[in-house]
């Protein structure tokens, strides 16, 4: 095969087969999506008039993901993406990234989440930084009457690079996930 084709050939067999995995009984049962809605907060910030604030909200974050749970739904993994708006430093994030997560039963209808994510990030704007994403989540969630999650988090997340204003690029989040088993 010549060079220019060996590329979108090699891309067309992957979907296809990953067309056939995601057919799959084994997908089918074990799979899940969700989506996730953050406030990103700010603690001890100075505004204009030098008045300082200990909590605001700085900035907001949209996330979502799909990937595979056991039989129990105590153990997920998958691949996540999103978008965070940092309303302090004037940019966004594009998060994307591994997320494990761990489900512990309290009882029958509540679960003590635990979750962490690895992978990269990308500022969106004219100085393109980018850094290795490091997600931590600690969750408190209820089992749904149709069997899905829904959780309530806080979590840090160290996107690896400094801003602009060489402020670390680390967040303090705190939100909502909708899980649908």
């Amino acid at each position: 095969m010549k060079r220019f084709l060996k590329k979108p050939f090699l891309v067309l067999v992957f979907v296809l087969f990953g067309m056939q995995i995601l057919q799959a009984q084994f997908f089918k049962k074990y799979f899940y999506y969700e989506g996730e809605v953050g406030g990103i907060t700010s603690f001890f910030v100075k505004d204009t008039e030098n008045n300082t604030h200990v909590f605001s909200i700085g900035g907001l974050s949209f996330r979502g993901g799909l990937g595979i749970h056991n039989d129990e739904g105590s153990l997920f993994i998958g691949i996540h993406s999103g978008i965070e708006g940092n309303f302090r430093h004037d940019t966004g994030i594009l998060p994307v990234y591994l997320n494990s997560k761990v489900a512990l039963g309290i009882d029958a209808k509540s679960k003590l989440i635990l979750s962490f994510g690895y992978g990269k990030s990308f500022q969106i704007g004219p100085e393109n930084y980018h850094g290795f994403l490091r997600k931590y989540t600690l969750g408190f969630a209820n089992v749904t009457d149709k069997e899905n999650i829904e959780t309530y988090f806080i979590e840090i997340n160290n996107h690896g690079f400094n801003f602009p204003d060489g402020v670390s690029a680390t967040t303090l989040n705190i939100g909502f996930t909708y899980t649908f088993l």
